[in-house]
């Protein structure tokens, strides 16, 4: 967690030495000149898709859009702001609140569909993207009009990718035949800080970015973001799966004893035998909808001795 937080700070760090270095970039931002007119805020929601070791799509699990499962999606929400530095280059800090959700009940793989074994979690992200457009918002038509001497009109239309770091909480959770729902970081389903060699595994996670976005322009104040993000994650254990199965007597108690494996005697599940993927950390994916507004609509491209 301490790592966490010191990622963050230096986050925000950078974040503000990118924004300071950005007044170099006189060329490109005579369209948002003024704190304002270059600050949005913004939110949305949409939907979250897992993408590990629980359930999946009918195949050997991956955790990329091969492992794609319409049943596992849940939703997602999200606010945030965004800086434009320019044309090209905009910071963006987000929160986001969602549902991860995976189960093998979902696949018919038979590698996967015998386990019986399945998650969900709530899943709070923070952290920090710079966006770099492909279809950067440059002035286009008149330079101004007489009348008003308002500047050029951005594009309709734009597109982004964009990364940067960011952390995320998670609590993998279960039910039990009777409805209860069970916190499994704490049943030790894989032996954690029961074997020597497997530690307890933190709630928490670095995270690594992807986005892809298209934004449509309502108006001078108001744009529609559809955004497709991808999530790399520094943790196996999202989903509570990452290694192999241990002998049921390591494990007193009669739920964690269901939990670490809901289908005993099952060949596959005896003790040593493959239970996830350690090499391969989980992920997940939303798809969003967002709608961002800028604080001013004042239109400043005309140079400064015109006004």
């Amino acid at each position: 967690m301490k790592k966490l937080i010191a990622g963050t700070l230096f986050l925000l760090f950078s974040i503000t030495f990118v924004n300071s270095q950005g007044a170099h970039f006189h060329r490109y931002r005579t369209t948002w000149n003024g704190m304002w007119d270059n600050f949005e805020v913004m939110g949305g929601m949409g939907f979250t898709q897992f993408m590990g070791d629980a359930g999946g799509a009918d195949q050997i699990g991956t955790n990329f859009l091969a492992d794609f499962d319409f049943d596992a999606l849940r939703p997602n929400f999200l606010i945030g702001a965004r800086y434009r530095i320019n044309h090209f280059v905009a910071l963006r800090l987000n929160l986001q609140y969602g549902i991860l959700k995976g189960h093998d009940q979902y696949t018919s793989y038979p590698g996967r569909e015998f386990r019986n074994l399945g998650f969900r979690s709530p899943l709070f992200e923070w952290g920090g993207l710079v966006e770099f457009y492909f279809i950067p918002d440059e002035p286009t038509g008149h330079k101004y009009k007489h009348r008003k001497l308002r500047g050029k009109k951005g594009k309709v239309i734009t597109g982004y990718i964009a990364t940067g770091i960011a952390g995320c909480y998670f609590n993998p959770l279960g039910d039990y035949i009777d409805g209860t729902t069970y916190e499994l970081h704490l049943l030790h389903t894989e032996g954690q800080g029961i074997l020597p060699t497997r530690p307890e595994y933190e709630l928490t996670s670095f995270v690594v970015p992807v986005n892809l976005g298209f934004r449509y322009r309502l108006n001078q104040a108001i744009t529609i973001d559809l955004e497709l993000c991808y999530r790399k994650s520094f943790s196996d254990y999202m989903d509570d799966i990452s290694q192999t199965y241990i002998d049921p007597s390591l494990l007193a108690d009669p739920i964690a004893q269901y939990f670490s494996n809901p289908v005993p005697g099952t060949p596959g599940t005896e003790p040593g035998a493959q239970r996830g993927d350690p090499t391969d950390p989980d992920g997940y994916m939303f798809l969003m909808l967002n709608v961002s507004w800028r604080f001013s609509t004042n239109n400043r491209s005309v140079p400064k001795y015109y006004n």
